[in-house]
């Protein structure tokens, strides 16, 4: 079951883009798999089950609630049995304010969040194990959240929010150079705030923006052509197009055409 849950917190508006909520039933010891690839999000896993999740070809399960960072290689998550994965992701700029960390050293990596400490004087895990609705636990991480939120008191960055919304709108299709002459900063301060608070240059980011949209419209099957995805999307050439494909996904476009995953999460950003 995929459950899609509403934002119904306010304080986290700014941070939060959206709730998603796994969960698989069967009794019986069903392998479950899901593949994530670049989007330009972080985010917050906490997970239920019985032998624990298993990330890429890590051979031990996870921490049961941690932070990822910007994912620029596919992520590859497997359960096997009943289960419960609860994902918060976030908007690309959330890591620094919501939590405090430099989100340039958790690109490519995670966070235990298991520890963190809540009102309730129990660590977010012991709450989050305390509780058996996904409701209640939604409502626990969003609480420890907006805990923390209030403890690093985040300043709006205005510049660098109106620099993400302008690189996503344009499917990654915009000139750098004449962002960064418009909010008047400097190229180095423009890479410096980039890395610190999303965890990634400028020009990565807008190769992921590029890179989604040609994924959203392969999944759609609004072409008649794969060679019209390239032209659609910017790239230089097929060739170009190709090898951006297999670096997000690990395989190439008519693969994915010929035989599509049938949960590939994309969270495309809603700005």
């Amino acid at each position: 079951m995929v459950q899609q849950l509403v934002n119904r917190h306010p304080a986290l508006q700014p941070y939060l883009k959206d709730i998603l909520v796994l969960e698989g039933c069967e009794q019986v010891r069903s392998s479950n798999s899901f593949r994530f690839f670049a989007d330009g999000c972080p985010g917050i896993i906490f997970h239920q089950s019985v032998q624990g999740i298993l990330l890429n070809d890590n051979p031990y399960p996870v921490t049961s609630i941690f932070l990822y960072g910007q994912t620029l290689k596919p992520v590859h998550i497997a359960t096997t049995g009943r289960f419960r994965i609860v994902i918060f992701f976030l908007f690309p700029h959330a890591i620094r304010p919501l939590l405090g960390l430099k989100a340039d050293e958790l690109t490519d990596d995670c966070f235990d969040l298991g520890s963190l400490p809540t009102l309730s004087g129990l660590s977010l895990l012991e709450q989050l194990l305390h509780t058996d609705s996904v409701t209640d636990q939604v409502e626990v991480i969003a609480s420890g959240l907006r805990r923390m939120l209030q403890l690093n008191h985040p300043e709006v960055d205005r510049e660098l929010d109106y620099a993400l919304r302008r690189i996503w709108t344009s499917r990654g299709d915009v000139s750098l150079s004449e962002l960064q002459k418009t909010l008047r900063i400097s190229e180095r301060t423009f890479e410096r705030r980039f890395e610190h608070y999303v965890g990634i240059s400028p020009r990565l980011f807008a190769r992921i923006c590029r890179f989604q949209a040609t994924l959203a419209q392969l999944k759609n099957r609004h072409y008649d052509k794969l060679s019209d995805l390239a032209f659609d999307n910017g790239y230089a050439d097929q060739s170009h197009f190709i090898r951006t494909f297999r670096e997000f996904t690990g395989f190439s476009p008519l693969k994915f055409h010929q035989h599509p995953d049938p949960f590939a999460e994309n969270r495309a950003l809603a700005y």
